[in-house]
């Protein structure tokens, strides 16, 4: 799994400061492997920067030229790259054994013949899309079969399960009755297109920016820029009540929207957040559950919101920034639900759960140290602004990409606030690893997508759903949360979002959803997957790092956040909630407030502390309120008046709770119930 990827190091070695294991080499043999893993990185780099022409200004000295070879030629060169780089990791995986080695060896040597053949004759595969020759076969499949194996080591079972399942349902489309039944084809063009469209479409996306997008952020935080972040946690965490939980939750927001979330930010940011909340009074599986609720809200956290949404911007031809747009309202609805249950639930445990103090001097921590943090927030706030700039100026996403890239590297070099060589070349590990995984998983992810498209699948899945739905869109747009939950548990939200929009999102266009309304709660299911059970990745990772075991973890995790599990299936009948639609401005902030206002009483209910301690029967008001927000707001009956009571409902408890505030007795501890008086 991805979590095991991040966490497979010598005993002797140790975390960085933003929480990423030390992958330094010890042993001889580490040294070896590193030497190799390095080439791979030189490799996969070359490969990035020759997509780009570089000329000198003024001048007009062309310095190089790009290298962009015919049809799929680059994307396989991408991917041959990502695979040494992966193929380092299994070795170091497997412990470095002998076996080891020699499989290894012979993983990077397919991924190496394979980028050099399928580079060096692209114009010639595309001449021969349906009948490819036996070196094609051989060399492409030795590929496939490789990826798949490294895939399920690195991420899991489930996503490579899948894409077995769609490459078998070529072989007996024609077999299959109903809505399943597809054409029947020649075994030989099955072969030849897995073999071709792997490396086509969403994974060239993956090798001209997607793979730097996901370096990059991954480096942002450990090269200076994460120092900031950090500091700000542990400000946001003085005096506050569930203090230190509510610093996990921004810092781990933060840090993964460079990320991408998920697990992968779990692992980073979890070693320094959640000992931080058991010192303060939380149970590990309280601690454990914050930080995966905080490092999934990550990906739909403007600016960054994660690689996903720039592909969203790229394939739906709209400005950058209307995706910005489009997740304040879903990133604030999360934010609250997850603050609002911190701290009721830190009200209602009072007696365990305590603010940290806030220190005497903490505003006397001394220009060095300050000077350090205004350095880390240039290094964090320039880059970002930079990419974000050009993605709004309609600049190309590579381009974005790799500026970015170098103003970060040039500016961790001149403000110099990690200055670790260890540290640098741990980031560039670490990051070369994670980004490089991602590319050998959306290989698998163009094969089902293109079954999808190629056999007419995704359209007739589409119909089905819409049958099952009964052609009621809450009832298809809850199908997709479903699909999405099982989908996003094991895996990055990439994937996810591709199938997502390939097989429901036709069918939430067809009920009148925008198209942009769709495919942003592909986007958001993304998010939400990994912190859903069965298969909680995120809950999984953070209950590791937390000493405590899964399922607990996952049900305090499902307890708080199930809520955002309804927004999606908000989000289809009410575009309102994305900024979206045809509404004027004051049913839009109505429905907007409604919302916020209704999660604010259902977590508080959840927590079980608004104004004061809410009885049982408050806290079913207080559900049954949501309800009745996801009644008013069906699309052909949405209904203001219901908003405003949902509204009211919630305040005229708070009232009444805060009237009744001082004929109840605040909650004591377990012991002091279990202790009577002395006196």
């Amino acid at each position: 799994m991805a979590e095991e990827a991040l966490s497979d190091q010598h005993p002797s070695q140790t975390m960085s400061d933003m929480g990423t294991p030390d992958l330094s080499p010890v042993t001889r043999a580490e040294k070896i492997l590193d030497k190799l893993f390095w080439a791979a990185l030189t490799i996969a780099m070359i490969v990035y920067f020759a997509q780009f022409s570089v000329t000198i200004p003024f001048i007009d000295l062309k310095l190089w030229d790009s290298w962009d070879p015919a049809g799929s030629g680059y994307s396989a060169a991408h991917v041959s790259a990502s695979g040494m780089v992966v193929a380092m990791w299994f070795i170091k995986k497997q412990k470095m054994t002998i076996p080891a080695w020699v499989i290894g060896g012979i993983f990077a040597a397919i991924y190496a013949v394979f980028g050099w053949y399928f580079a060096t004759n692209s114009l010639d595969l595309l001449f021969r899309p349906s009948y490819g020759t036996t070196a094609d076969l051989v060399i492409g499949l030795s590929m496939l079969v490789v990826t798949f194996y490294v895939s399920w080591l690195y991420w899991g079972p489930v996503f490579p399960g899948l894409g077995l399942i769609f490459i078998a349902y070529l072989f007996v489309a024609d077999l299959l009755p109903g809505p399943l039944k597809g054409p029947s084809l020649d075994t030989h063009i099955i072969l030849t297109r897995e073999v071709q469209r792997g490396i086509r479409d969403i994974t060239e996306l993956a090798a001209r920016f997607l793979w730097m997008l996901v370096f990059w952020g991954l480096l942002l935080g450990e090269l200076g820029g994460g120092k900031a972040l950090m500091a700000l946690a542990r400000r946001l965490s003085h005096g506050v009540s569930g203090g230190p939980a509510i610093g996990s939750l921004v810092s781990s927001a933060l840090t993964g929207s460079f990320v991408g979330g998920g697990a992968s930010n779990v692992a980073i940011t979890g070693p320094v957040t959640i000992p931080a909340m058991k010192s303060a009074g939380y149970t590990p599986e309280e601690a454990g559950s914050v930080e995966a609720m905080a490092s999934n809200a990550s990906s739909i956290t403007p600016p960054i919101l994660g690689a996903v949404a720039f592909i969203m911007s790229d394939l739906l031809g709209v400005s950058y920034l209307e995706v910005i747009i489009m997740s304040l309202v879903p990133a604030a609805l999360w934010f609250l639900a997850v603050g609002t249950w911190i701290m009721t639930h830190a009200q209602t445990h009072h007696y365990r759960i305590k603010p940290i103090p806030t220190p005497a001097n903490i505003n006397q921590e001394g220009f060095a140290l300050a000077w350090l943090y205004i350095r880390s927030s240039i290094i964090m706030i320039v880059p970002v602004t930079l990419i974000v700039y050009l993605v709004v100026q309609a600049y190309t996403l590579k381009s974005a990409a790799f500026f970015a890239f170098l103003i970060t590297i040039v500016l961790a070099l001149v403000l110099r606030v990690e200055t670790s060589v260890k540290t640098w070349l741990n980031a560039f590990r670490n990051a070369a690893m994670y980004a490089s995984s991602i590319t050998i998983i959306i290989v698998i992810v163009a094969l089902i997508a293109d079954t999808l498209v190629f056999t007419g699948l995704g359209g007739r899945l589409g119909d089905v759903i819409e049958t099952v739905s009964g052609g009621y869109l809450v009832f298809a747009a809850a199908l997709m949360v479903i699909a999405g939950v099982i989908l996003g548990g094991p895996l990055p939200a990439l994937p996810v979002y591709f199938i997502m929009i390939v097989t429901f999102a036709p069918v939430l266009e067809r009920m009148g959803v925008p198209t942009i309304a769709t495919h942003y709660v592909a986007f958001y299911m993304g998010a939400l997957g990994s912190i859903t059970l069965p298969v909680a990745a995120s809950c999984l990772v953070a209950a590791a790092i937390a000493n405590t075991t899964y399922w607990p973890t996952s049900v305090v995790t499902a307890k708080v956040s199930w809520p955002l599990w309804v927004y999606p299936i908000l989000f289809a009948l009410a575009p309102e909630l994305l900024l979206q639609g045809d509404s004027g401005p004051a049913l839009t902030w109505l429905v907007i407030g409604s919302a916020a206002v209704v999660m604010i009483g259902v977590q508080s209910a959840t927590g079980g502390w608004l104004m004061r301690t809410m009885p049982n029967w408050m806290k079913a008001i207080m559900y049954a309120n949501f309800g009745l927000l996801v009644i008013a707001l069906l699309p052909d009956d949405e209904n203001p008046p219901l908003l405003i009571i949902s509204i009211a409902i919630v305040l005229v408890s708070a009232v009444f709770l805060f009237i009744t505030k001082g004929s109840v007795s605040k909650p004591v501890s377990p012991i002091e119930v279990a202790e009577p008086s002395k006196t």
